[in-house]
């Protein structure tokens, strides 16, 4: 387990560096534009993933603010390729930083809270955010 994780983490500097490197001449909407078809992207897996009963639903961190945590929660169900979901999120919060970093972007510095739960509603994995 040790060494799928820390295959984990080069892999993903390996990818972050190489994108660093690729993106130094592209300009600020092209890398805005690249962080927004790579949010649909993860947004359309979960979109396709079904839910029956609540033991299936969780959450995960989406996106990276500029001082520090995420934008948003985003469920998903258990049923659906986990593994590629975990692997697009870190790489799209880790370009997100990239890009914060690079532009020198900046934003409100409210915390957001994860959900209190995530429910299954109509085969879909809902966060709830209050009772």
């Amino acid at each position: 387990m040790k060494k799928v994780g820390l295959i984990f983490i080069i892999l993903i500097t390996i990818v972050s560096c190489a994108d660093l490197d690729n993106n130094l001449n592209n300009t600020k909407e092209d890398e805005l534009s690249e962080l927004k078809n790579h949010k649909n992207y993860i947004l359309s897996l979960v979109a396709t993933a079904t839910c029956s009963d609540n033991s299936q639903c969780n959450y995960i961190a989406l996106g990276s603010k500029p001082c520090g945590g995420p934008w948003e929660y985003l469920a998903y169900p258990s049923t659906m390729n986990t593994g590629l979901l975990f692997e697009q999120v870190n790489i799209y919060n880790l370009k997100e930083n990239q890009f914060n970093k690079k532009w020198n972007i900046i934003s409100d510095c409210m915390f957001v809270s994860p959900p209190i739960r995530v429910d299954c509603i109509n085969n879909k994995c809902v966060a709830v955010y209050n009772n």
